[in-house]
């Protein structure tokens, strides 16, 4: 089966709907593996390759590292969804940054909104919980481990094999990252520098 990797930054590299469709569009009528090792990035970039993977329709993704902001949107593609033993899943509250006027400022809020509210449909139908549920689990900021993400129906069944080292990552970007993930991540960074 082939396989398509999805690490660093969601909207940079090879983590874009581009290069996602251009791999499948190559095994059309194919099942693929999609491996999502990534922090987020791009909210409307995920959204994009979330649209491609239900398209294609015969994706398994599976959370490998990390799955956090907008690539655990892009993991919610998959016909089936695994989770690695290790893997670590977030969801959360889309961001933004803004520049000038009041005005400027309530139409990112409002842009805001509307992503938050379309993000938490997508988790929602994804996963079968309640809209309402998924989206109090956003404002939050919910980390899952393999057995939270299967038993709140965000993965579909957890992969063993050896360990995936994290994404790397600023923990700071996060409201609430696990202090046992940051730790890991700090080693490997750590173990990979010397």
């Amino acid at each position: 089966m082939s396989e398509y990797r999805i690490e660093g930054f969601i909207g940079e590299d090879g983590a874009t709907a581009a290069a996602l469709a251009a791999f499948l569009s190559q095994h059309e009528g194919q099942p693929v593996r999609v491996l999502v090792n990534s922090p987020g990035g791009d909210a409307f970039e995920g959204a994009a390759m979330l649209a491609e993977l239900e398209r294609h329709g015969q994706a398994t993704t599976v959370a490998a590292g990390i799955a956090a902001s907008a690539a655990s949107l892009v993991l919610m593609g998959g016909r089936d969804i695994a989770v690695h033993r290790d893997a670590m899943v977030m969801i959360h509250d889309p961001s933004g940054m803004t520049f000038g006027t009041a005005t400027a400022h309530r139409s990112t809020a409002e842009t805001l909104d509307k992503l938050s509210a379309t993000y938490a449909r997508s988790y929602a139908r994804a996963s079968g919980q309640p809209v309402a549920r998924v989206r109090a689990w956003m404002a939050a900021e919910t980390w899952l481990d393999a057995d939270e993400a299967v038993a709140l129906n965000f993965a579909d069944k957890i992969e063993g094999g050896e360990p995936v080292a994290y994404a790397r990552f600023d923990p700071q970007m996060f409201r609430h990252p696990p202090a046992a993930a940051v730790a890991r991540m700090m080693a490997e960074t750590e173990g990979a520098s010397t």
